[in-house]
């Protein structure tokens, strides 16, 4: 990216609507719904799972990183780094007998912004069916599946550098979720990505998911679970970026997640990344080895693959693989 010194007086600017934005973060925390008590309230929990090695990879600290085709599912602002075009792939065996599996395609519009389209799937096996009396039905097998299509675009300083504007990203969002029966519902995501600051090193966004819908499962109808995340990236040099994320859902207590990325050069076509990454999230709620996240990848020219390795305590651990390739 080509970044320089921006002007002082932009970025002094620039920092009132970040303290807005972050007082604005913290009171919908705070809100009714932002609590423990809360857990179970809401459906469609497989949006809530990391897309991408590379965000899990960092302790889902990603919002403010993401610059490709995965940004649909973290931060539709994002989107406005894809400068050609960028086609994601991701397949994750979760915990169980569970996996979920993710593609994405974004490309640029030129001065207009980028857009991108991409499907999430979650598929939980197969699972016995029987009647009362504990007879043999059969089996079924649940799934759940999101369809986004997004945008990105600046919307301010449009006489100056891309890294001195504000970005807007949306992302309309088709849901369907399969048990026995079906449900569907429409939902939006809105990402704001502000100019960078502090000689173009850090920058903030705020996003927030899955702000409507609901889903019927026989005579309980529940929302999708609202996620606000204020996200920050800090570029302590070329080799080095640092990630935070505080994350409400409306399902659950906040929390807080942190991640840091280094970047080894072996040649002019090919880098080595290293990341680890913690967050909070139930850190109390199950046992043995969790909340922690560590992974790598590399790139050969234009083709990024990318590994992360999640503990989650006594219920197992995830390892997602995941590629892109810039074209």
């Amino acid at each position: 990216m080509n970044r320089r010194h921006g002007q002082s007086g932009f970025k002094g600017a620039a920092l009132l609507p970040a303290l807005l934005l972050c007082a604005a973060l913290g009171t919908a925390a705070s809100a009714q719904g932002f609590d423990s008590a809360s857990a179970g309230t809401a459906t469609a929990q497989f949006l809530k799972i990391a897309s991408g090695a590379r965000g899990a990879a960092l302790g889902e600290a990603y919002s403010a990183l993401a610059d490709d085709a995965f940004a649909l599912d973290w931060n539709p602002a994002g989107l406005i780094n894809v400068k050609t075009n960028s086609m994601a792939f991701m397949h994750a065996p979760y915990l169980a007998s569970t996996y979920a599996d993710y593609f994405a395609y974004a490309e640029t519009a030129g001065e207009v912004g980028a857009w991108g389209v991409s499907v999430k799937y979650m598929n939980f096996g197969k699972i016995a069916k029987t009647d009362s009396s504990g007879m043999d039905l059969g089996s079924f097998t649940p799934y759940d599946t999101a369809v986004n299509v997004g945008f990105a675009c600046y919307i301010t300083g449009f006489n100056k550098d891309p890294e001195e504007r504000f970005v807007l990203g949306a992302t309309g969002k088709f849901v369907r979720s399969q048990i026995l029966s079906a449900d569907n519902t429409v939902s939006a995501d809105v990402g704001v990505n502000m100019p960078y600051m502090f000689d173009n090193r850090f920058r903030m966004s705020l996003v927030a998911q899955n702000i409507m819908g609901t889903l019927r499962y026989d005579k309980e109808e529940a929302p999708l679970p609202l996620i606000l995340r204020l996200g920050t990236v800090t570029s302590l040099a070329d080799y080095l970026n640092l990630t935070a994320d505080l994350v409400a859902s409306r399902d659950n207590l906040p929390f807080f997640a942190m991640g840091a990325e280094g970047k080894i050069k072996v040649y002019d076509d090919m880098d080595v990344f290293l990341r680890a990454g913690f967050n909070t999230r139930g850190i109390g709620d199950i046992g043995g080895s969790r909340n922690f996240a560590l992974g790598g990848g590399f790139r050969y020219t234009d083709y990024h693959v990318d590994y992360a390795f999640s503990p989650f305590g006594d219920l197992g651990t995830v390892h997602r693989i995941s590629a892109t390739i810039t074209f």
